[in-house]
C-alpha cells in the first residue's frame, strides 16, 4: 500500500505540475516505477518512503543509476530527481525501441539525449543559430542609424523601431537557447515571454513603417501612441499568464500576432509595388522589384513553410532531432534577409518621398 501511495503521489505531481504536459510516456508503469527505484537508490532528497521490492515491477537487480555528474549539477542546476527522471526515460525508450514500440514523449518532450549538457542539442545548437543574424541586423541598423542622424532623416524612427526588433530577437534567441539546455521553470517562462515579446515588436514596427512613412510629419506622435498601445497589449499579456499560465493561449497569442505580420508585410509588398512603378515582366532583371517586393513575400513564404514542420511532430531517435529542431533551423535564412529587406525598404521610401517633395 505504501508503494501504491508513492506511485499515486508521482502520477499526481505529473498531472499537477505547472510546467510539465502530460504524455503518454509520463503514464508509463515501468517509469514510474523506474523512478521509484532510481529515486530510493541514489537516495533523492524527496524519497519519503522505504522502497518494497516485491511490489515494484522494475528489475531490482538493474545496474546502479548514476549518480548526477558534477559539471551537470552545479553547471546545469540538475537535481538527483530530475536525474533520475532523465535516467528512466532513457531506459524505458531503450527498452521499448529494443522491442520495436512507439517511442513516447515524457513531460511533453520526446526523450532525448543530452549532449553537452544541453537537454535538447540541435534545438539549443539553432537557436544560437538564429541569435547571429539578429545580432547582424543590429550591427547593420547601428551603422544606418549612424548616417541618418548626420542627415537627420524624417524617418528615423523606422530604423529606431526596427532595431527594437533585433534586440528582442537576440534576447528571445538566448532564452531559447539557454531553455533549450536545460528546461526549467524560469528558463521556460522566459522563453515564451520574449518570444511574444518579439512578435509584438515586430508587428509594431511594420505598422509604424507604413503610417510614418505616410505621416513623418507626426511620426514620433505615432511611435509613441503606437509604442503604448501595443506595450499594453503585451502587459496584459504577461499579466494573462501570470495569473492562469496557459500553454494553447500562449501559441495562440503568438500566432495571432505572427499572422498579422505576415499579412502586413505582404500588403507592404504589394504598395511598394503600385506606389514604385514596378512591374512583374522584368522581375528577374529588376532588383528595386526583388528587394521591396519579392523579399518580404518570400520571407513569409519561407517562414510559413518552416513552421509546417511544427505540424508534423516528427522525432528520430538515431539523429536526436525532431521537428521543433528543424522549425528552429529554417527560420535562419529568413532572418538574415528579413534585416536586408527593412534597410532596402527604408532606403527606397526614403528614395521616393524625396522625389515627390
Amino acid at each position: 500500500m505504501k508503494t501504491a501511495s508513492w506511485k499515486s503521489l508521482l502520477l499526481a505531481s505529473a498531472l499537477f505540475a505547472a510546467t510539465a504536459i502530460a504524455s503518454p510516456g509520463d503514464w508509463l508503469d515501468e517509469f514510474i516505477d523506474c523512478k521509484i527505484v532510481c529515486e530510493s537508490r541514489n537516495n533523492c532528497p524527496t524519497k519519503e518512503e522505504p522502497l518494497e521490492p516485491y511490489s515494484n515491477s522494475f528489475p531490482q537487480d538493474h545496474t546502479a543509476f548514476a549518480k548526477v555528474p558534477f559539471v551537470y549539477k552545479t553547471v546545469f542546476l540538475w537535481d538527483c530527481n530530475d536525474d533520475c527522471d532523465y535516467q528512466c526515460q532513457q531506459l524505458v525508450t531503450r527498452a521499448r525501441i529494443e522491442k520495436e514500440e512507439e517511442i513516447y514523449q515524457f513531460h511533453g518532450k520526446w526523450p532525448f539525449i543530452r549532449m553537452l549538457g544541453m537537454q535538447e542539442f540541435f534545438s539549443a545548437i539553432f537557436s544560437i543559430g538564429n541569435l547571429i543574424p539578429h545580432y547582424r541586423g543590429f550591427r547593420m541598423l547601428e551603422k544606418e542609424l549612424w548616417k541618418t542622424s548626420i542627415r537627420n532623416s524624417r524617418y528615423k524612427r523606422i530604423l529606431q523601431n526596427y532595431q527594437i526588433v533585433s534586440i528582442m530577437g537576440m534576447c528571445a534567441w538566448l532564452s531559447s537557447t539557454v531553455f533549450h539546455t536545460r528546461d526549467l521553470v524560469t528558463t521556460e517562462k522566459f522563453d515564451y515571454f520574449f518570444a511574444g515579446a518579439t512578435v509584438c515588436t515586430a508587428f509594431y514596427a511594420i505598422v509604424m513603417r507604413l503610417l510614418i512613412s505616410e505621416y513623418a510629419k507626426y511620426g514620433n506622435q505615432i511611435s509613441k501612441i503606437g509604442g503604448v498601445v501595443v506595450s499594453a497589449i503585451f502587459a496584459c499579456h504577461i499579466l494573462r499568464l501570470y495569473i492562469d499560465w496557459s500553454y494553447t493561449y500562449n501559441m495562440r497569442f503568438n500566432i495571432f500576432f505572427g499572422v498579422l505580420q505576415y499579412v502586413i508585410l505582404v500588403s507592404l509588398a504589394v504598395k511598394n509595388y503600385f506606389q514604385y512603378g514596378l512591374s512583374w515582366k522584368n522581375f528577374q532583371t529588376d532588383k528595386d522589384f526583388q528587394k521591396v517586393v519579392l523579399v518580404p513575400v518570400l520571407l513569409v513564404l519561407s517562414t510559413c513553410a518552416g513552421m509546417s514542420f511544427e505540424i508534423f511532430d516528427i522525432f528520430i531517435y538515431k539523429l536526436q532531432i525532431d521537428s521543433h529542431a528543424l522549425w528552429h533551423l529554417a527560420t535562419i535564412l529568413p532572418s538574415f534577409w528579413l534585416y536586408s529587406f527593412f534597410i532596402e525598404d527604408y532606403y527606397k521610401m526614403v528614395q521616393h518621398k524625396s522625389k515627390i517633395m
